[in-house]
């Protein structure tokens, strides 16, 4: 699976969740979205290893 996360690629062998894929990049689900074919994938979902997704923070902002 080819994993494509700010100007960084990534490449897993073998098949996982989006939860197991976070969790090997270190990444927050809280604050992470993970896209495959334009579509946001759920922590529970499979990812093959023929996939292509892409990894994108989710920015949170505020003014008091």
């Amino acid at each position: 699976m080819k994993v494509k996360f700010r100007d960084q690629t990534f490449e897993f062998d073998r098949e996982m969740t989006v939860r197991e894929l976070l969790k090997e990049l270190n990444l927050s689900p809280e604050s992470t979205l993970v896209v495959r074919d334009d579509e946001v994938l759920t922590e529970d979902e499979k990812l093959r290893k023929d996939d292509e997704v892409r990894v994108i923070s989710a920015i949170s902002g505020g003014s008091e």
